[in-house]
């Protein structure tokens, strides 16, 4: 026969388990956040749209698309920047990127 004494025993052990599993997703969203890859096109305006040299394509890990192209940006002097998340739509142009840590 369960007590009303074992039922709150269980339910406390259930709660602080609640919140343990809570408190590791928290901090398992925090990393993915840390850890966003994104891509960041840099475009040659002076190149012809058509040539090898207009697109370079880099990718990265960063907080933000702004941290992102922060970190291309010296290696793409005089092009325009544009930062993407890395996901399905860019798989093609993700095996060409070069990496940027």
């Amino acid at each position: 026969m369960t007590t009303a004494t074992d039922t709150q025993t269980d339910l406390a052990a259930w709660a602080q388990d609640l919140e343990q599993e809570n408190t590791r997703i928290a901090e398992i969203n925090a990393e993915r956040v840390r850890n966003r890859g994104y891509l960041v096109f840099a475009t040659d305006p002076s190149k012809g749209v058509d040539s090898a040299e207009y697109r370079h394509v880099y990718a990265t890990e960063a907080r933000t698309p702004n941290q992102a192209i922060a970190k291309v940006r010296p290696l793409a002097d005089g092009r325009r920047l544009r930062a993407f998340m890395s996901t399905g739509k860019y798989r093609d142009e993700l095996a060409d990127a070069r990496w940027v840590g």
